[in-house]
């Protein structure tokens, strides 16, 4: 973006708006900067964890409905604007607050892995065709779609076919030149390039599951944030389809029986169903978990799971009758887990055989998770329902399964698009606050710093 330079000046400067994980993140990328030529140092820089893993959207996050402040006093210890708006849904949520980390962070992944993908083409061609190079070209197309998918999915509407070409998108950086202005792309072309990227990167993949490097993507990741993308896309054939084909290539599920449910983290990092690490952006107020988390958990949300659930004692900790999130996913860390995992991948088959006519296929998707789930001896298995019955019970699955995940604010969009009328309600300080289905404000803004220099256009809220 035209004001990335500024904006990561900003982000360093600005560290009470948005606390950084690390001093790499305080330094700005400029001309100047060395970029690897080795594909060894372009492999070391894309394992950056910073960069890469932690750029997730926290804005859906927080505007959602998984979790709600006990209290104004626990409210009003939120450190910035942004948090607090969000939880309420106004219209101006960042209240002059710049150097947004949902914005910025994505667009610096994308600077680095163009500058990785330009000069991956300076590569002398054995080093190309190496497996370590074609690993570094892939994995930059993986990260810049990732990125772009990141971006869309909390600054514009929800995919609709009849206006992508209307509906806006996000600029498209293709290039390492920070200095160049790009206009917003069409939501059409937005998802195309995210599309375009991940289908681009699986065959710079080997097709062995880098089971002691999750922290890197594979083909089994690559064709699952497809599924993911297809999904909020309300394309249920290639959800089903990149679905299928991310469990032909791993498909590993933990049984919940043989987790300790009283641990502080009863799942361990790179547990075995771990596709690829990923976790939001900075706030710490609103997504933090565990002792120190000011969130409590939605008590209608915690009201669906039944007492032979294992997952509420896995997510959950019961503080004298208020539930808090217990763990992160990947189990370590106190932002939600917004990466890739095996039984997201189930969920996403499941819901798109059931909408497109595989019920079968539906239903022995949704038996292999749930059988995984619950207490031995308890799971009793789905059988024949009707249609529509039984893509509710996947929905409710889903909504239990992928709690603290990052997934809900894109579900509610595309839901409330099928007709789901979900409106979301909170109470604070004797008021009450509602979001209505479809409601502009399920569209971030664009941050006010990047109006002011690049002139795009704003979402309408």
């Amino acid at each position: 973006m035209a004001n990335y330079k500024k904006n990561l000046v900003l982000l360093s400067c600005l560290l009470f708006v948005a606390c950084s994980k690390s001093d790499f993140l305080d330094k700005k990328p400029n001309t100047n900067i060395v970029i690897p030529g080795t594909v060894a140092d372009m492999i070391q820089l894309l394992d950056n964890q910073n960069i890469f893993r932690s750029n997730s959207a926290s804005l859906g996050i927080m505007s959602g409905d998984e979790y709600y402040y006990a209290s104004a006093d626990v409210y009003n210890t939120l450190a910035t604007k942004t948090e607090k708006n969000c939880y309420i849904w106004n219209q101006d949520i960042y209240n002059g607050e710049i150097a947004i980390p949902d914005w910025n962070l994505p667009y610096q992944s994308i600077y680095y892995c163009n500058a990785v993908l330009e000069q991956w083409d300076h590569l002398a061609t054995e080093e190309k065709n190496s497996v370590p190079g074609q690993f570094v070209r892939g994995a930059a197309l993986f990260f810049r779609g990732f990125s772009y998918y990141n971006l869309v999915s909390v600054f514009s509407s929800a995919y609709d076919e009849s206006k992508k070409t209307t509906d806006l998108g996000v600029p498209l950086k293709e290039s390492a030149n920070i200095n160049e202005v790009k206009q917003r792309a069409t939501l059409g072309d937005t998802y195309n390039q995210v599309i375009s990227d991940l289908t681009s990167s699986i065959g710079y993949f080997s097709g062995t599951f880098p089971v002691q490097h999750r922290n890197r993507p594979s083909k089994a990741a690559a064709y699952a944030l497809l599924a993911r993308v297809c999904l909020s896309m309300r394309n249920y054939a290639g959800a089903a389809k990149y679905a299928d084909s991310s469990l032909s290539c791993y498909n590993k599920l933990i049984d919940y029986n043989t987790l300790d449910t009283t641990a502080r983290y009863p799942l361990t990092i790179y547990n075995d169903e771990l596709l690829l690490l990923n976790a939001t952006a900075v706030y710490y107020g609103a997504v933090l978990t565990g002792s120190a988390s000011l969130v409590s958990i939605d008590s209608n949300l915690i009201n669906l799971f039944d007492d032979d659930d294992l997952r509420k004692p896995v997510f959950f900790r019961n503080e004298t009758g208020t539930f808090i999130p217990k763990t992160v996913y990947a189990g370590s860390g106190s932002y939600p887990f917004t990466g890739l995992a095996v039984d997201e991948v189930y969920l996403v088959k499941a819901e798109s055989d059931a909408r497109t006519g595989r019920l079968n296929d539906a239903i022995a998707a949704m038996n292999t998770l749930l059988a995984k789930r619950y207490k031995a001896g308890t799971f009793t298995p789905i059988t024949q329902q009707p249609p529509d019955q039984l893509l509710r019970s996947i929905l409710l699955e889903r909504r239990k399964e992928l709690v603290w995940r990052g997934t809900r604010w894109t579900d509610l969009k595309r839901l409330n698009k099928e007709g789901a009328n979900i409106t979301l309600k909170r109470e604070l300080d004797g008021k009450t606050f509602t979001l209505s289905p479809n409601d502009p404000k399920y569209v971030m803004p664009i941050p006010i710093d990047e109006i002011a220099i690049s002139h795009i256009q704003q979402n309408i809220r």
